[in-house]
């Protein structure tokens, strides 16, 4: 394996999640928030997240095309990521979805059926009641869905956010 080969990804793709993140985080945004829920923006690029009592961090990254292709989302359970490519439980009411960490630590939907997951993810979690994560080194966290569906669209990544700041 070379330098810039990291197995399913590349250099390219860390290089952008990390130029990415640290544009989106260091810009003047525009937020809002909707009981433990977030919303902000900063040059087109959405972000919804949570925080938990412990410290734990859950975001949701929308491109700004709002693909649900391009959508990010971003875990941090006692003060790091899931490890590179391990596995990444969400628990929403008692139903498990899976989702992998990238080499990164992020999870990327950019396959078809990482779409399809990323679908049923964002619908469960506006749906339900219960929400946590897991990671595959047994870090544990639950989290508060007190907002979520006033923050977040009905749509995965749609531009309802610029509508709920107004």
């Amino acid at each position: 394996m070379s330098v810039t080969d990291h197995g399913n990804g590349s250099m390219r793709t860390a290089l952008f999640s990390f130029f990415y993140l640290t544009l989106a985080t260091s810009l003047p945004a525009i937020a809002a928030d909707y009981g433990k829920w977030h919303t902000d923006t900063a040059y087109g690029y959405e972000r919804y997240w949570t925080e938990s009592s412990s410290g734990a961090r859950f975001t949701i990254w929308c491109p700004p095309n709002h693909a649900v292709r391009n959508t990010l989302i971003g875990v941090r359970i006692k003060g790091r990521r899931p490890d590179p490519g391990s596995t990444v439980l969400v628990e929403l009411d008692h139903k498990l979805i899976k989702f992998r960490a990238g080499n990164d630590g992020y999870i990327y939907n950019d396959c078809p059926a990482c779409s399809d997951n990323m679908t049923y993810f964002w619908h469960r979690l506006r749906s339900s009641v219960k929400f946590a994560v897991q990671l595959e080194d047994r870090r544990y966290s639950g989290f508060s869905l007190n907002g979520v569906r006033e923050a977040m669209a009905g749509s995965v990544c749609s531009s309802q956010m610029a509508q709920n700041t107004r």
